[in-house]
C-alpha cells in the first residue's frame, strides 16, 4: 500500500478543528497505525492552505541524528527555525525519543506563537511526566489503523464488499 494515496480526512478535520488553539495536540496509538504519516499528511495540508514553509518546523526524533539530543538542543534547534513573530507550525514525531522533552514543549507554548502538534507511542509517551507539564493544556487525538471505509476507499470499488471485508481483516 501506497500511504500517499490513503486518504485520512477525518483526522485531518480533526485536526484542523484544533488550529491555532494554544492546545498542544498529541496524535497517539499503537506502532504502526499511521501517526507519523498522518503527521506529514497535515504539513501538506497546511501547506496548501496558505502556511509558509518558512512557518512549518518538522522534525522525526527518531532518526539517528537526534541520537542522545537533550531538552535544551530540542529547543534550542526549535528557536533556531522561528525567524519572526507569526505562528510557527511545530510538527514533532516521536517526541518521546528526547528526554525531557514536556519541559521543551511547555516552554515554547508557554512563551512563543507556536501550533504545538507531536506523535508517540502511547506506552513510552503517556508514561512521562507528559502530565505534570501539559496538565490541561493539550489535547489527545487516538489515532488508528485504517478503519473499512479508508481501506475500501483505497482499494477501489473492484471488488465484492464481503471479499474486501475478509481482506481487510486479514
Amino acid at each position: 500500500m501506497n500511504n500517499e494515496n490513503i486518504n485520512r480526512q477525518s483526522y485531518i478535520n480533526q485536526l484542523d478543528k484544533y488550529r491555532n488553539i494554544q492546545l498542544v495536540k498529541i496524535l497517539s496509538g499503537i506502532r504502526r497505525c499511521g501517526k507519523s504519516t498522518l503527521l506529514e499528511m497535515y504539513k501538506q495540508h497546511l501547506l496548501r492552505n496558505g502556511i509558509p514553509s518558512s512557518h512549518i518546523i518538522h522534525r522525526n526524533y527518531s532518526a539517528i541524528q537526534y541520537e542522545d539530543w537533550t531538552a535544551k538542543q530540542m529547543f534550542d534547534d526549535i528557536m533556531s527555525g522561528m525567524h519572526d513573530a507569526d505562528t510557527h507550525y511545530l510538527l514533532l514525531d516521536e517526541v518521546q525519543e528526547i528526554n525531557g522533552w514536556e519541559r521543551t514543549v511547555n516552554t515554547l507554548l508557554e512563551t512563543n506563537k507556536t501550533d504545538i502538534y507531536i506523535t508517540g507511542s502511547n506506552s513510552r509517551l503517556m508514561s512521562s511526566e507528559l502530565s505534570t507539564y501539559l496538565t490541561g493544556r493539550y489535547v489527545q487525538i487516538p489515532i488508528y489503523t485504517l478503519s473499512f471505509r479508508e481501506y475500501r476507499d483505497f482499494c477501489g470499488a473492484n471488488q465484492t464488499r464481503n471479499n474486501l471485508f475478509q481482506k481487510y481483516l486479514r
